[in-house]
């Protein structure tokens, strides 16, 4: 019941304030979900469940969930790039999962969904196969954030809901997963920080808790975070932490050329999150 209530609790609409990387305005809204796309949505979240490869015992296997949360392009290419690099960093080919909330109406679904009730269902998926003691589960987010920390979900213009940090703590708790590594790509997403830390758990954000990130324009394919972090920094095949100083680097670069505040990427690293970063042990191209 614990982690039925925490699944309750992501359903908390808020609209997203206006920043850097905050939603735009509303948009004319279509008028309803149609069995048809839902029973679509649920089939692809059954065989992307199908696909999913085995926990091998005795070995370190991790997992990655990858999760576009707003309907841009922008988050649903950093969604699937985020996939692919750190499916290969971690060894984590057919342990991948991608969630998005497509680009907008009338454009073809390519993966399952990223409402809060599709987020919990992969998380209890994975929680079943992945070995909660031994196996890291790899969870990259990316959206636009609000004001109060929270990050913002909009589906086909039409649903709207924020996940706050809190609420993912106890989803995450509930699972029973141990290893945790949290890469959150949004405005004032250094929120997550305080409610995820933990010794076990490393904690990346694209901003500190009261800065924007930026990058997020629709058209584009990684926001200044993704790009850097995931898309260059992670590609040079560098160790976790070091590609997350790299990425800084250039994030503050490019920040400075455009005379903008600094996001100021934050992190938080456990006590005993060796397993975690040793698991980082392949290559990206």
């Amino acid at each position: 019941m614990r982690f039925a209530a925490a699944v309750l609790a992501l359903l908390i609409f808020a609209a997203p304030a206006a920043s850097a990387q905050s939603g735009d305005a509303p948009r004319q809204l279509p008028i309803a979900i149609s069995p048809k796309e839902e029973l679509a949505q649920h089939q692809r979240m059954e065989a992307a469940f199908a696909a999913l490869q085995p926990q091998r015992r005795g070995v370190v296997d991790t997992y990655v969930l990858s999760v576009g949360f707003w309907d841009d392009h922008v988050f649903e290419s950093e969604a699937e790039g985020a996939a692919s690099v750190l499916g290969a960093r971690f060894n984590a080919q057919g342990r991948t999962l991608v969630l998005t909330n497509g680009e907008g109406p009338g454009t073809a679904r390519a993966h399952p969904g990223a409402r809060p009730y599709q987020l919990a269902s992969a998380l209890g998926r994975l929680s079943q196969i992945m070995d909660k003691n031994e196996d890291v589960l790899v969870l990259f987010m990316t959206s636009h954030g609000n004001q109060d920390g929270s990050i913002a979900i909009q589906e086909q213009f039409r649903t709207r809901f924020a996940l706050r940090p809190h609420f993912l703590r106890e989803a995450l708790d509930e699972t029973g997963i141990r290893n945790r590594l949290v890469i959150v790509s949004s405005c004032f997403s250094g929120a997550f920080i305080p409610a995820l830390a933990g010794d076990t758990t490393i904690v990346l954000t694209a901003a500190a808790h009261d800065r924007t990130s930026f990058g997020c324009q629709p058209e584009r394919e990684w926001s200044y975070f993704g790009e850097a972090f995931i898309n260059q920094a992670m590609r040079q095949n560098r160790p976790l932490l070091d590609a997350f100083g790299t990425a800084k680097l250039l994030i503050e670069s490019w920040e400075a050329r455009d005379n903008v505040r600094p996001s100021l990427p934050s992190m938080s690293v456990g006590s005993q999150t060796q397993v975690i970063q040793s698991a980082m042990s392949g290559r990206a191209r």
